[in-house]
This record gives structure tokens, C-alpha cells and sequence, in this order.
């Protein structure tokens, strides 16, 4: 969505179409970047988030994955999904009282009109600890 100069008035939100509607891929923990070059309809947005590729899943079977899209004309189009990082089992990551977590560790900034992105990979754990990093990628910022 996008705001009139004083912050009043708001656009309708509207969907980044990542994955069709009814896909069953669930998109959660954004973290979005807006070059500061750019602006209007030729502004330059960079999202990464986290996903379920398949929602009908449980703790043992659900398998997390990082992705990344893009936008060179303020969200009209977007780019084809990059997968970042997974499959990653829920296990690998720290369980904590509110279940399986990656916590809110992610972010996107634009700087140079590259995208770069913060990201939590978690691998097989080992010895009984958990293999867990946080990640940059540096990805061009392209349109769909």
C-alpha cells in the first residue's frame, strides 16, 4: 500500500504475488527494502521472508525456507521467487515456550541498487547443538 504526502491517506493493500492463492505456501517474517534513490512508480523494493512450501504439514514433517523477490517499478510487478536458503527441518531451529523459532532475525537493505539480506539458516544440528547462522546474500534488485 502506499500513503498520500501527509500519512492520511492509504492505497488498499495489495497482495506480492509470490505464490498463487491457494498454493498452500505459507510467507511469514518480512523483512522489505525501499531504495532510497528511488520513488513512485519507479521505485525499487526488495522483500525477503521466510515460508512453509507446503502448509499441510505438522512439526515433524513442516520444512522452512528463505526467499527473495523484487520490484524495479513500486510493486506493479514483482520478480520470480529465489529461494535463499532450506529445506530446513523445524527441529534444527531453537524450540522455545511459543514452539519452533527463528526468532525475528531477518532484514533487507538496498544500498548501491543491490539488495542485501539478512537471513537465519539452520542446519542438521550436531552433537546435540543446533547449527544455526545468520546470513547476508547480496542479489540484484530486478522486475517481474
Amino acid at each position: 500500500m502506499t500513503t498520500s504526502n501527509d500519512g492520511v491517506n492509504w492505497t488498499t493493500v495489495q497482495r506480492i504475488p509470490i505464490h498463487p492463492v491457494g498454493s498452500g505456501v505459507d510467507h511469514f517474517t518480512a523483512g522489505i527494502a525501499v531504495d532510497r534513490n528511488t520513488a513512485g512508480s519507479q521505485a525499487h523494493l526488495a522483500l525477503a521472508y521466510y515460508y512453509f512450501a507446503n502448509t499441510n504439514c505438522n512439526n515433524a514433517t513442516c520444512q522452512l525456507y528463505a526467499g527473495f523477490v523484487s520490484s524495479v517499478n513500486g510493486g506493479a510487478s514483482w520478480s520470480a521467487n529465489v529461494q535463499l536458503a532450506g529445506p530446513m527441518k523445524l527441529s534444527w531451529l531453537a524450540n522455545t515456550t511459543d514452539g519452533y523459532m527463528t526468532g525475528d532475525y531477518i532484514s533487507t537493505s538496498i544500498v548501491g541498487g543491490q539488495a542485501f539480506l539478512g537471513i537465519l539458516v539452520a542446519f542438521k544440528p550436531q552433537g546435540g547443538k543446533l547449527q544455526e547462522a545468520t546470513y547476508t546474500a547480496a542479489l540484484a534488485v530486478v522486475g517481474g
